[in-house]
């Protein structure tokens, strides 16, 4: 078992290659040579933080001189997609299995799309607007008792809707959002790999009482197995092999909000970290998942994301636009 890894060292597998920017590379007829290694040949391919961009160049710093800001564009630009040729060389001939190629990377930058998609395949995802208009979407305002929002492409996290975000962020001459409607259930995040669920984490409520902590997630083991698999089948439905789903469980069958490819597990508390990380391995050289090393007890965090002084914020604002 032949495998190779860019863009993360942490993974358990031995063996692998490690592939590193900065290295000898030549795309030929045959397929690609990266630091005298054949990657066509390979059994699996990781890679990982390589982003889908559109548009590929990045905003000019106004500080920064125009003739130097533009020089060094040019060259990331080529740089990423000389990068981007090779990944899809690779898919184009099925040599490796790719975790992920950046067709999975271009179909989830439009997440309005992804919806759309998982709802043709019979999957269940909320009902769901994405424009600019004050009208329509203050109408669909309306039509449910809560509504969320986020950009229409690209990462980012859903975010709670109501008239004081209509206000600043809906108009004709501001970018569409995307709109979908609160579903009952927890919110969850589901961890997939070649279509198996290796970790579901909930995100315990803001903490209003003692010390501030950092945000606590917590692992779901009370999932059905059919429940399990559908989310399962919607990841593979998308072409992905590796991913983060975002669904709430309020009913039979998981609603799906978004689907994130290739999710960060650093961002995660250690041990759920640890557990990802060898579940990554064990899909690189096609063995089994291993089971949970960890109990059923919450775990913080490792980032500084105050939850109890985003509580106090949010109740602030609350009262300050109360009427």
């Amino acid at each position: 078992m032949t495998v190779a890894i860019f863009g993360n060292r942490t993974l358990p597998v031995a063996d692998a290659v490690w592939l590193e920017p900065g290295q000898r590379v030549v795309l030929d007829a045959e397929g690609v040579s990266w630091n005298g290694v054949r990657l066509e040949r390979l059994d699996a391919l990781y890679i990982h933080g390589f982003r889908y961009e559109d548009p590929v160049l990045p905003p000019a710093d106004p500080a920064c001189d125009w003739s130097l800001w533009q020089t060094g564009s040019v060259i990331r630009q080529q740089s990423y997609s000389f990068l981007y040729s090779v990944l899809s060389r690779l898919e184009q001939l099925g040599g490796p299995r790719l975790y992920n190629p950046p067709s999975a990377e271009v179909a989830a930058f439009d997440r309005l799309g992804q919806l759309d998609r998982l709802a043709l395949a019979g999957f269940a995802v909320p009902s769901r607007l994405a424009g600019n208009d004050d009208g329509t979407v203050a109408a669909f305002q309306r039509r449910h008792d809560g509504v969320v929002w986020r950009p229409v492409t690209g990462r980012a996290a859903w975010q709670w809707f109501q008239d004081r975000q209509r206000q600043h962020l809906v108009g004709p001459e501001r970018p569409p959002v995307l709109l979908a409607a609160v579903t009952p259930g927890r919110l969850l995040r589901a961890y997939v790999l070649d279509g198996q669920v290796a970790l579901v984490l909930a995100t315990l409520p803001p903490n209003r009482d003692g010390l501030e902590r950092l945000e606590t997630m917590i692992p779901v083991t009370d999932l059905p197995p059919e429940f399990l698999a559908t989310i399962g089948r919607a990841v593979s439905t998308l072409g992905v092999r590796w991913a983060a789903a975002l669904v709430t469980d309020g009913s039979d069958a998981p609603v799906f909000y978004d689907l994130d490819p290739d999710p960060e597990p650093g961002d995660l508390p250690p041990p759920f970290e640890a557990h990802l990380n060898h579940c990554l391995a064990a899909a690189l050289t096609a063995t089994p998942l291993p089971a949970p090393s960890f109990g059923p007890d919450p775990a913080e965090r490792p980032a500084l994301l105050l939850r109890r002084m985003l509580a106090i914020q949010f109740d602030m604002e609350r009262s300050k636009y109360a009427r």
